[in-house]
């Protein structure tokens, strides 16, 4: 016998009599279907619970029929009024909770917005450094600025709650290595090859080092330029300073020896210094293995690497053919210059005076109690301020044209102050010329090599540079000064 198809008043009848017990194979005969047809029934009830707010109870049933079948019939054309797009049959809502909907919407929508705007004027105002003038990037300083102030906070929670020396560890040094190389480079874990240049990571006496060797530089007597690499000797590496290394590689077409000297706040001074000199040394001494010119050989460096070059310098002389201080920090005598002054605000996640501060105590390994005696020149003596040291920072040494502020120009030292017992504790360490180069004699700054020195106008160190250049003229080194009137701390990473 041919099974036919069930009336939708016929299928209400089946689920009411399955709810009542009746089995599955009881009701298939009786209707003349399969059992399959029926198991569709399970998913009815849930089909009912989805209706159920679209009955209206309170219309009287029609003659004959159950509650039931008119809940499939209310069922049904709720289905075909949806499927034509139609909400007819949905329970009708009350005006004023229709009303209270639309507000709680715009609510929401309102505080959305309100914090949206909020956090992009915190951001912008955290963001909003000064910049100087000339720079055409600002958003691009702003943004290198504010990932290292926000890094630098981090480093000195480390310090305050773990109690760490200056914030410096493994895991701290290698998130700004990642930091600044994604900044500068897209990198943030390093550059492809290039086959331009053979690298190779190798020892000179004890110490790491970085070899670069341009492809097309053939010959036993190959120029060499040892890099000694800034941060403050506590933070970077010669990986943060490996696009540097290469583009010097090959622009200038010599050998680039990148240093990998040891560090503060772990390895205080003269480790770092003495680590210079070291693979100085060994490249001299060992010219023919190395395949060198050791009458052609120059040292640089930036920020604390050009006071590593300057000290090396100092003890090597002539035996160095160059020397390229970029943007030196060479002497820890006087904080009250006039780029310390008119610069601690620009830029300062890249460096001011207080991160400055923290990097030279760090490698005197003096404690950071003493930072407000620095900060306002107590650190030193009475006594010490009119000795000869201080005559080696004497204002007449300033090249005014390159200060901005006029009162600065012509300044006077009071030398009616100072802390003598901290002044006799550090005098030995801030007086040492190999720490602070500019605290060597003229007599000392005589027979240095030929010497560039690089200056940013918008620096807190410009002062400690243009002092140098004016101490190497006096004594009669070949040196030549090149000052970026617009220039700012880490610009070289702009050039």
């Amino acid at each position: 016998m041919a099974r036919r198809k069930l009336t939708e008043g016929e299928r209400w009848q089946i689920v009411g009599m399955v709810r009542g017990g009746i089995s599955y194979r009881r009701v298939a005969p009786r209707f003349n279907v399969s059992v399959s047809v029926l198991s569709r029934a399970r998913m009815i009830p849930s089909m009912l619970e989805n209706v159920k707010g679209h009955v209206d109870h309170r219309r009287p049933l029609k003659r004959g029929q159950t509650p039931l079948q008119r809940l499939g019939s209310e069922m049904v054309h709720s289905v075909h009024n949806r499927r034509r797009g139609s909400h007819l049959t949905d329970p009708p809502i009350h005006k004023k909770h229709k009303h209270g909907f639309q507000y709680l919407g715009a609510v929401k929508l309102l505080l959305t917005a309100s914090l949206t705007a909020l956090l992009a004027f915190g951001l912008f105002q955290y963001m909003d450094t000064r910049v100087p003038e000339g720079v055409t990037e600002v958003w691009s300083a702003r943004i290198l600025d504010t990932a290292l102030r926000t890094n630098g906070k981090i480093v000195l929670g480390v310090q305050k709650y773990f109690g760490v020396h200056g914030g410096v560890t493994w895991w701290t040094r290698k998130m700004l290595d990642i930091l600044v190389s994604a900044l500068i480079t897209g990198r943030p874990f390093g550059l492809a090859d290039d086959h331009h240049l053979r690298i190779s990571d190798t020892v000179y006496d004890g110490v790491g080092v970085r070899v670069y060797e341009p492809t097309n530089l053939h010959g036993d007597r190959r120029p060499v330029l040892l890099y000694f690499h800034g941060g403050g000797w506590s933070w970077l590496s010669i990986d943060v300073y490996e696009p540097a290394a290469r583009e010097l590689a090959k622009q200038v077409n010599m050998v680039v020896v990148s240093v990998a000297y040891r560090q503060s706040p772990e390895h205080a001074h003269p480790k770092a210094f003495d680590d210079c000199l070291k693979v100085t040394e060994y490249t001299i001494n060992n010219a023919k293995k190395l395949r060198i010119d050791p009458s052609r050989v120059a040292i640089s460096g930036d920020n604390a690497g050009g006071q590593l070059t300057a000290a090396v310098a100092l003890r090597m002389k002539k035996k160095i053919k160059l020397q390229i201080l970029i943007y030196p920090c060479i002497q820890l005598f006087d904080l009250q210059t006039p780029s310390y002054i008119e610069n601690i605000e620009y830029i300062p996640g890249i460096l001011n005076d207080v991160s400055m501060l923290s990097y030279w105590l760090s490698y005197a390994n003096i404690s950071y109690d003493h930072k407000p005696q620095f900060y306002a020149n107590e650190h030193t003596s009475p006594q010490l301020k009119k000795s000869k040291y201080a005559s080696y920072m004497d204002p007449k040494l300033y090249m005014n044209q390159y200060i901005r502020t006029e009162h600065l120009r012509n300044m006077k030292k009071p030398t009616d102050f100072g802390n003598e017992e901290l002044s006799k504790n550090i005098e030995s360490t801030i007086l040492d010329p190999f720490f602070a180069p500019l605290m060597a004699s003229d007599e000392d700054h005589k027979g240095l090599p030929l010497t560039y020195v690089l200056t940013a106008g918008y620096d807190v160190l410009r002062e400690d540079g243009l002092i140098y250049v004016n101490r190497l003229r006096k004594v009669g080194t070949d040196v030549h000064l090149a000052h970026y009137n617009d220039g700012f701390h880490g610009v070289i990473f702009f050039l």
